[in-house]
């Protein structure tokens, strides 16, 4: 299974960005603080489900909101917030596209 995942790089207002990081992963405060220190990814998402990548990019607003710098990495190494709004919305499309293909051949049964 490949990620895209969130490392912090930068924190400007720390009580805020623990308490968005603990609304959105299971980690403990302490863990998130590890993970911070060791520069280890604090939110992980399979790049291939949609709602969890847009899980990632909600997280990912809100801690940019903050002040909170963080780095977005993938298979292919670090990508910016505009590469995985990209993503997003092909996999959108893709969705789209195949919702569509179902009706018209269930719509051809009947």
């Amino acid at each position: 299974m490949e990620t895209v995942d969130i490392i912090i790089k930068q924190i400007t207002n720390k009580t805020m960005t623990y308490k968005v990081l603990r609304e959105v992963t299971p980690f403990s405060l302490s863990e998130i603080k590890s993970r911070i220190e060791k520069h280890e990814p604090v939110m992980s998402a399979n790049d291939l489900k949609l709602d969890e990548l847009k899980k990632i990019r909600e997280a990912i607003k809100k801690l940019n909101n903050l002040g909170t710098k963080v780095i977005i990495k993938d298979v292919t190494g670090e990508i910016t917030l505009e590469i995985l709004n990209n993503i997003i919305t092909s996999y959108e499309g893709i969705a789209r596209d195949t919702e569509e293909l179902d009706e018209l051949m269930f719509s051809d049964e009947e």
